[in-house]
């Protein structure tokens, strides 16, 4: 009996190509989280005041941010009804942002 099915046909040189381009995009793809998994080693100890300080700093980028957006709401109040909402919500947020950096800077 002869099969219908045809025979599998050699890759053309270009799918070849195509094809070793996406199996490296999957390799680099799959090595990013490996590679942040594991942190780099420290170059010199790092203090629990610089711990600190760094943490207050994060943590006030993320307030200033959070006033940028608070702003922007504010100006567009008039315009956008919902804007009154959210701000509502957001400034209490960014309120325990600026208690906690506060508290944080007091231990310093």
């Amino acid at each position: 009996m002869q099969s219908n099915t045809p025979a599998p046909q050699e890759p053309t040189l270009s799918q070849k190509a195509q094809l070793a381009e996406n199996l490296a995009k999957v390799d680099r793809a799959q090595a990013r989280p490996h590679a942040k998994a594991a942190p780099p080693p420290p170059s010199k100890a790092v203090t629990l005041e610089e711990q600190i300080l760094e943490a207050t700093n994060d943590i006030l980028r993320v307030s200033a941010g959070l006033q940028s957006f608070l702003t922007l709401l504010d100006l567009q109040s008039d315009t956008i009804p919902q804007g009154i909402g959210l701000h509502a919500l957001l400034l209490p947020l960014k309120q325990q942002l600026d208690e906690s950096a506060d508290r944080l800077q007091a231990l310093v």
